[in-house]
């Protein structure tokens, strides 16, 4: 019994690092394409940067 309590709780770790990780990739890609991509949009509609 405890070993099979060992193995679902090393499952549920590794559940939840593989989706925590992916969730920050995920978080960081769009943060990054977000702040690069901002200049080409105003650029592409011939708009200034009004900051």
């Amino acid at each position: 019994m405890v070993r099979i309590y060992k193995n679902n709780h090393f499952m549920d770790i590794t559940k939840f690092v593989l989706i925590f990780g992916l969730s920050l990739i995920i978080y960081f890609a769009f943060t990054f394409f977000g702040f690069f991509l901002k200049n080409k949009n105003l650029k592409a509609q011939n708009l200034k940067n009004e900051e």
